[in-house]
């Protein structure tokens, strides 16, 4: 049941950034809108690439289902009704590079292929988030969002969240770019997210991603991810634009030095841990 936790070169550390990583998943859905570009890599550098994957695709289903609930009020039907049909295109997309990667060789090679995929992805979206308002503002604005658009869009991101769990800062910076505020593109995104987090659970089982003995790690993690649910709703709630973006910013951050140790190396990295601890 704990074999996910236990069998790590340093279970305590892998058992606090588990708990941190399902804290930031329902804080950054319920508070951002978002939270796999952070919880992702923090998840696989903790417990590996395989496990990490699949605990963050189950803490994704609770946290998505309390934000939904969270921000109801908000939902628009222009723009869902494009979103929703693009999860499955995006999933189906993901699925089948889940497969290649999964059949393409050994048990290590899996791990390193599926921890450069999620690093180098969190890296390419904090770049992007980076340059948000350039981008926001970048031919002096895109107008309302198209459904066509919205469908390219909306299948990306089921592509990303597929493969690595991250992809909503691009649905964000998407959003962005048309003008839409969070209260209107938090409610939006979550209620992708929730369809998007269902299907994606299809190719992780039949992969053998997602096991009995990791989805046992990841129900024990679902009260942490709750808590970090209603600690974002009420940061939502309080906060101004510019603390929104700040704390989307240094989650950023966070995201970007987690990748960077995946990018040189989880095992090396955990084997200086060990010797400076």
């Amino acid at each position: 049941m704990l074999e996910p936790f236990t069998s790590q070169p340093i279970p305590w550390l892998a058992v606090v950034l588990a708990i941190l990583s399902a804290f930031l998943m329902g804080f950054g859905r319920s508070g951002l809108g978002t939270g796999g570009f952070i919880a992702s890599p923090l998840m696989v550098f903790a417990i590996g690439a395989v496990n990490g994957v699949a605990v963050v695709a189950l803490l994704m289903l609770p946290a998505a289902l309390l934000g939904v609930w969270q921000h109801r009020a908000g939902a628009r039907r222009t723009l869902l009704l494009p979103l929703l049909p693009s999860a499955a295109i995006g999933t189906a997309i993901g699925g089948l590079i889940l497969w290649g990667l999964v059949s393409s060789g050994e048990e290590a090679e899996v791990h390193r292929s599926l921890e450069l995929l999620v690093a180098l992805l969190c890296l390419v979206y904090g770049l992007l988030l980076t340059l948000r308002d350039w981008l926001a503002n970048l031919g002096g604005g895109a107008g309302a969002p198209h459904a066509s658009g919205l469908v390219l869009m909306g299948s990306a991101v089921g592509i990303s969240q597929t493969v690595s769990n991250t992809g909503s800062p691009l649905m964000t910076l998407y959003f962005l770019r048309h003008g839409l505020n969070r209260g209107t593109f938090v409610p939006a995104q979550l209620s992708y997210m929730l369809v998007q987090n269902v299907l994606k659970l299809i190719p992780l089982i039949s992969l053998g991603l997602l096991t009995p003995i990791n989805a046992t790690a990841g129900f024990i993690l679902i009260p942490v991810t709750l808590a970090g649910s209603f600690a974002g709703q009420g940061f939502f709630l309080k906060a101004s634009d510019t603390q929104f973006f700040r704390l989307y910013v240094l989650l950023l951050v966070m995201g970007f030095a987690v990748s960077l140790g995946l990018l040189i190396g989880r095992i090396p990295c955990l084997r200086v841990l060990d010797t400076l601890i």
